[in-house]
């Protein structure tokens, strides 16, 4: 080969090779500038710990960014209307279900059974008033401070609402009642603050922030059943609804009984105290 056609060579390489870099810096810049695919997910309080655990595993899973907006019911379902976006709802009880269209605009589509959720009284730890787990002394006046949920902002409060009125005690134990929270988050403060002496609330809740350490659950002596069916559905607005479908089915995996007796919830309609 003659030096001209060595160096017309060597000119048509180094020229490839710099064409092929820029194209693959190019790629590499696209990839840096392309955001993950997003997931937005709205749960109530109580169902937190276990919807961030299955967050981690979706996203590992399926190289995605999870979003968890948290809060009571009501917030939430205000947020999905203000924003108009998001894939996944899973509130503490599905009482929220017949409201959701009204209240955000859209409805709910495929949906899953999670477990159940427990109602239960909650008293400080050593139960120092002696409270047993029947509705007749939180219906007398004075006798208890009692503070529960507002039925108004919550599932909780709703379920608890709905509870009382079936043993015909609604009425009389709002006379007792010290404080409405907005949701669980505030119930075992007041009871550790010494400001109530009986809550009705989650039995989920007794297993996060140490509540264990200061609070017991008294389990309540009534023929109606305090087990509520907790479920998680695909909001009708999602962008991802392969992506949310799939969530729901990791969540149908991965959420066996053994599973959800570290959160607090059951398969099983009965829980054993």
């Amino acid at each position: 080969m003659s030096f001209v056609k060595y160096v017309l060579a060597l000119i048509i390489s180094l020229l490839l090779i710099s064409a092929g870099c820029q194209q693959q810096r190019a790629k590499d810049k696209k990839k840096l500038n392309e955001s993950p695919r997003e997931l937005v997910i709205y749960c109530e309080n109580t169902m937190l710990n276990m919807v961030v655990d299955l967050k981690n595993l979706f996203e590992q899973q399926y190289d995605c960014k999870v979003i968890i907006q948290n809060d009571c019911s009501k917030n939430l379902m205000g947020i999905i209307n203000y924003a108009a976006k998001g894939d996944i709802y899973i509130p503490s009880s599905s009482a929220s279900f017949s409201q959701f269209e009204q209240n955000t605009g859209y409805h709910l589509v495929d949906s899953l059974f999670l477990g159940y959720n427990h109602l239960v009284y909650m008293v400080k730890k050593g139960n120092p008033k002696v409270f047993n787990g029947t509705i007749a002394p939180l219906m007398r006046k004075g006798k208890y401070a009692v503070v529960i949920a507002n039925p108004e902002t919550s599932s909780l409060g709703f379920e608890t609402k709905l509870f009382l009125e079936k043993q015909n005690a609604y009425d009389k134990v709002l006379e007792s009642v010290v404080s409405l929270t907005s949701d669980s988050k505030g119930l075992v403060n007041v009871l550790k603050g010494d400001q109530a002496d009986v809550a009705l609330n989650w039995q989920s809740n007794l297993q996060i922030n140490g509540n264990k350490e200061h609070i017991e659950v008294i389990a309540p002596q009534s023929p109606y059943n305090n087990a509520i069916p907790m479920y998680a559905a695909v909001i009708s607005c999602t962008t991802e609804p392969l992506m949310a479908r799939a969530f729901l089915h990791l969540a149908a995996q991965e959420l066996t009984e053994s599973t959800l007796s570290r959160y607090g919830f059951t398969k099983r309609p009965t829980i054993i105290f």
